[in-house]
């Protein structure tokens, strides 16, 4: 009876065993497949405790997280590192090399010759292809001003566009303007400056105004982001000699936020 009882329970467990680990070895190869599948579609190598050197094409006080997403955004990014205990974000043209540091994190589209491995290094097998997003066509607009830009995941901002008018003989520096305005990030908007255009002083009324920026909100906007948005590019717009003001909901806007930059004489 001992030898019977002993085979009928022999086989339940033997069972129950082998279902066991057919289990586990499924498991382990589908956690296997979903990293590989992870890491050839990740956008950044990322680097814990690792601060770098390079070429810095801007540096701003963000999350993580939306460092991370601007970076994306920009197809000349090719890293960033951010501070932790700062909140200081720094976007790079160009990575020379890396160093350690605790409070920093860092991410690269390539991986960092000469330096430790990433946390999410390659698969063996495949090379890892950075994805960008893709860019957006451009908006219909009969003056043709609108540029390309590129979506930021997770930003919750509503985009605003930046006319800037140059009106002949002006002294300002308009493609300089443009840069600085594209660089800053904004928190109430996500400011785009459209294409610069040239205006006749001679037969345009706003050119014989003194410099200004006037922003506009449609009807189903909300208007306070526009005086935000303002209030954020001044110190942008003042050592210029520009002023700021918000004539509020214009009539027949197409665009939801704009700011016109009037470039005239002083």
């Amino acid at each position: 009876m001992t030898y019977a009882g002993g085979h009928m329970f022999a086989y339940p467990v033997r069972a129950r065993t082998a279902g066991f680990v057919v289990g586990a070895l499924g498991a382990l190869l589908a956690l296997g497949i979903q990293r590989t599948n992870g890491q050839a579609t990740a956008e950044f190598f990322d680097y814990p405790g690792t601060a770098l050197k390079g070429m810095a094409s801007a540096q701003m006080v963000v999350p993580l997280q939306q460092c991370r997403s601007i970076c994306t955004s920009r197809s000349g990014c090719v890293g960033f590192d951010h501070r932790s205990d700062t909140g200081v974000c720094r976007l790079f043209a160009s990575v020379d090399s890396a160093y350690d540091s605790p409070t920093f994190m860092a991410g690269t589209r390539s991986l960092l010759p000469g330096y430790r491995p990433p946390s999410n290094p390659p698969a063996q097998s495949s090379a890892v292809i950075p994805q960008t997003e893709p860019a957006l066509p451009d908006a219909p607009d009969v003056s043709g001003r609108k540029v390309t830009y590129r979506t930021i995941p997770g930003d919750p901002r509503p985009i605003g566009w930046v006319y800037i008018n140059v009106c002949t003989g002006a002294p300002v520096d308009a493609t300089s303007l443009r840069s600085a305005v594209n660089d800053f990030v904004f928190e109430s908007l996500r400011l785009i400056p459209g294409r610069i255009e040239q205006f006749d002083r001679s037969t345009t009324p706003q050119c014989a105004n003194v410099p200004k920026a006037i922003g506009y909100a449609s009807a189903n906007a909300e208007e306070w982001r526009i005086g935000a948005a303002l209030q954020e590019m001044s110190p942008i717009l003042r050592p210029l000699g520009i002023g700021t003001r918000a004539d509020g909901k214009a009539r027949d806007q197409t665009d939801r936020y704009r700011i016109d930059i009037w470039l005239s004489h002083q």
